[in-house]
């Protein structure tokens, strides 16, 4: 399983923290402005995923859905919908992403889809998944159901 580096909106809460930790030191423990080490500013807004990655640079599995849901024409359905593919074997996918944890940009028209095919619909889906937005063509990985994300750089 491949781990991302810490989503940038965890990054500004840590950022933010270690500023405040400072702040919060003695008068006495303070250096001269001259000598005062520079503490990083984080810019980039909470719902940003840096840096993106081109499909090449992902697990080959990911490409590999990539093309399955290029083929099926990034089908978006109320409710998820599972896909048989030449294998034989069943993905899931098409149904809208909320983005209630504003991990990804706001206001995006977002559908996940599943990344590995499973034998059978009924068989157990695992964490990794591709969300699209459907207006933009974003597109973005996660391998750990939904806690970290990585944008694919160009779309699948």
């Amino acid at each position: 399983m491949t781990t991302f580096p810490v989503r940038a909106g965890r990054l500004a809460k840590a950022a933010l923290v270690l500023s405040l930790a400072l702040a919060a030191l003695p008068a006495a423990a303070a250096l001269p402005a001259s000598a005062a080490p520079a503490v990083a500013t984080v810019l980039a807004p909470a719902d940003a995923i840096y840096p993106p990655l081109s499909v090449e640079d992902l697990p080959a599995q990911v490409g590999r859905a990539c093309a399955i849901w290029r083929d099926l024409d990034w089908p978006t359905t109320a409710r998820p919908v599972d896909y048989r593919i030449p294998g034989p074997e069943y993905i899931r996918g098409g149904n809208p992403y909320g983005n209630r944890s504003g991990d990804l940009p706001a206001g995006g028209q977002y559908h996940e889809y599943d990344v590995n095919p499973r034998p059978t619909p009924t068989t157990h889906r695992d964490a990794e998944r591709i969300i699209r937005d459907e207006d933009t063509r974003q597109v973005w990985y996660t391998d750990d159901h939904y806690d970290n994300f990585r944008e694919i750089a160009g779309g699948c």
